[in-house]
């Protein structure tokens, strides 16, 4: 009895996540997307003070433009959403649970998270070589200043 409502339990949770995922409301996602709009703000406040030249603004405008280009070029097409939803639907309805193949879906699912971070960390390392020594040392001043609040915010919660 309890390993069948295990299993009913799982299987709602897999499917619900299913469903907001491809609806692009996926806790994980929607916590990846405030990260990731926090990040862009806080890239914001990393280059407050740093008095950026033009050439070098436009340097970087380049790089974020590219690496949007490079993202959208790796976006799933929407016969691949479409599979992935079936097979999601598919692992969730059978007559018996995989959690197996449940884990490789979660497994590529962290992949490509993991996937984009090193990407958008590797446009931050460029952007900075972009800056003067005396710039560099404002950003790593900025940096800590943005991280050390972001600390205070966690632990008040």
């Amino acid at each position: 009895m309890k390993a069948s409502l295990l299993a009913i339990v799982a299987s709602t949770a897999l499917i619900t996540s299913a469903v907001y995922a491809e609806n692009g409301q996926d806790e994980a996602q929607h916590h990846m997307k405030s990260e990731r709009l926090a990040h862009h703000g806080g890239m914001g406040q990393m280059f407050k003070g740093l008095d950026l030249t033009d050439e070098q603004k436009s340097e970087i405008k380049l790089l974020m433009k590219k690496q949007k280009s490079a993202m959208k070029a790796n976006h799933p097409s929407k016969e691949e959403r479409q599979a992935k939803k079936a097979e999601f639907l598919n692992l969730i309805t059978a007559d018996n649970f995989d959690e197996t193949k449940a884990q490789k879906l979660m497994q590529v699912r962290q992949d490509k998270i993991k996937y984009k971070k090193l990407e958008g960390m590797k446009v931050q390392h460029k952007v900075y070589k972009l800056l003067t020594p005396k710039q560099q040392e404002q950003f790593k001043d900025n940096f800590e200043k943005g991280h050390s609040r972001k600390g205070e915010r966690k632990a008040g919660h």
